[in-house]
């Protein structure tokens, strides 16, 4: 576990090798996959990272891997220290705000079919990464939901 609420994020963490996963958990414990990453992959809750606020999320590593912690105030030191520095952090939260965004207007806009059919196309290698109950999560539908697509299509 690289964290859980409520703990303050003190970390951007660039996974070298294995998978990690944000998630949160709600009061009746049930999980919701927010990010499933792995290998040359950043993670963090950059809310709780920005803010130096309590997190609401956990992040997990679900499979054995090696994972690089860019701390909090080595990173701030270095943004005020280094122009390429500085600039490495403007691209971080590029990249993080474009994914936040797609992110959430494939959730909001489009069918949980329409999601699975993106993730195959674009994210093709999470199958062999992640269980179906992590994919299910990320997608935002149920097991049997993911179940009851997959069925469809091998049908078609």
């Amino acid at each position: 576990m690289l964290l859980s609420p409520p703990n303050v994020c003190s970390f951007i963490a660039f996974v070298k090798s294995g998978s990690v996963r944000s998630y949160y958990k709600d009061d009746n414990l049930t999980e919701t996959n927010l990010l499933l990453r792995s290998k040359n992959e950043f993670i963090t809750d950059y809310e709780s990272f920005i803010s130096q606020a309590p997190s609401k999320l956990h992040i997990q590593a679900i499979e054995k891997g090696e994972i690089v912690l860019l701390d909090y105030k080595g990173l701030m030191t270095l943004y005020e220290s280094s122009f390429y520095w500085n600039k490495f952090g403007r691209l971080i939260s590029e990249q993080i705000f474009l994914n936040s965004k797609r992110r959430t207007e494939g959730l909001l806009f489009n069918s949980p079919k329409e999601r699975y059919l993106s993730l195959i196309s674009n994210q093709p290698d999470f199958f062999q990464k992640y269980s179906l109950k992590h994919i299910a999560s990320y997608l935002g539908i149920t097991p049997q939901s993911l179940s009851r697509i997959r069925k469809q299509l091998t049908k078609q």
